[in-house]
């Protein structure tokens, strides 16, 4: 377990990046773990479609800090070729000497015409699996390895190199965001981490039955994989008049929608979120654990 267990999703959406910047530098003072960044082109719930880029921003962010982790929630594996991905990841991690969290998704199909409008396919479900699960390979083949070859169905590499490595050893950490039991499958063989959202506390559970089973069959024990909850700070606050009623309408709520095995926590904070904002929710997550 990381020596504290939450972390904020900055206020992408902007054309302020002094504004972005001075959120991660106050969650950092005060003791978040992580800072999280979107990978969307132009969100699809958002009507302008302004967002900063992902993998841009957060090498910025880890210039500018110095101990918080950064992390993708959650790179799109269809928007880039694994092995560019391994080459940006291990910069990054060098950029943050260590500090990097790879959050992987395959993207759902509110993304679909947000994809398209880009000149991205969109395929089904069957191959966006199988296009994560070989994504994943080459991550960490290329990471460890001093050449790398791959020869998948969807992607193929000969001899690839890649320096500098990671700093993180044997490579950094991998979270899987997703809600669909196949992707779990995915999470049981290969990841580090499995961030869930837009789940009911009885959704939670059930996958996390599924999920200790699946890891059973491959031989790993179900603890090693870390539970995430993520989800929209000011539905958790509840419009409350003070600190106190804050911590304690969030702490509440996490209590309401987190399973039992769930054990890290990410606000999203938009642009208008105060320094209340980031505070409330730190001391909530502290008194909830």
């Amino acid at each position: 377990m990381p020596k504290s267990n939450f972390g904020c999703q900055l206020p992408q959406d902007t054309d302020d990046f002094d504004h972005v910047i001075e959120v991660a530098k106050h969650c950092e003072s005060l003791g978040y773990d992580s800072a999280w960044v979107y990978d969307h082109l132009s969100p699809f719930w958002s009507r302008s479609g302004r967002a900063l880029e992902c993998w841009t921003t957060l090498s910025a962010i880890a210039a500018r800090t110095n101990s918080i982790k950064v992390g993708t929630l959650v790179t799109n594996v269809g928007l880039r070729n694994p092995s560019l991905l391994a080459k940006m990841s291990s910069t990054l991690d060098n950029i943050s000497n260590g500090r990097l969290i790879l959050g992987l998704g395959t993207g759902d199909k509110m993304s679909r015409e947000e994809l398209h409008s880009h000149g991205y396919k969109f395929p089904d479900l069957n191959e966006r699996i199988e296009r994560l699960r070989e994504c994943i390979v080459i991550l960490k083949t290329m990471w460890t390895k001093e050449e790398a070859t791959f020869h998948g169905k969807h992607y193929q590499i000969s001899g690839a190199v890649n320096f500098p490595k990671p700093k993180q050893q044997p490579h950094p950490p991998i979270w899987i965001g997703g809600r669909h039991f196949r992707i779990l499958d995915v999470v049981a063989e290969h990841a580090d981490g499995w961030n869930h959202w837009g789940l009911s506390k009885d959704g939670v559970e059930r996958r996390n039955e599924y999920l200790d089973k699946r890891c059973a069959g491959y031989g790993r024990q179900p603890n090693s994989i870390l539970k995430s909850w993520s989800g929209i700070f000011r539905r958790l606050s509840g419009g409350a008049g003070n600190h106190s009623e804050a911590v304690r309408n969030i702490a509440e709520k996490l209590q309401k929608l987190a399973g039992p095995e769930t054990a890290y926590f990410i606000a999203s904070f938009d642009s208008r979120a105060e320094p209340e904002s980031y505070q409330a929710f730190a001391d909530a997550v502290k008194n909830f654990s």
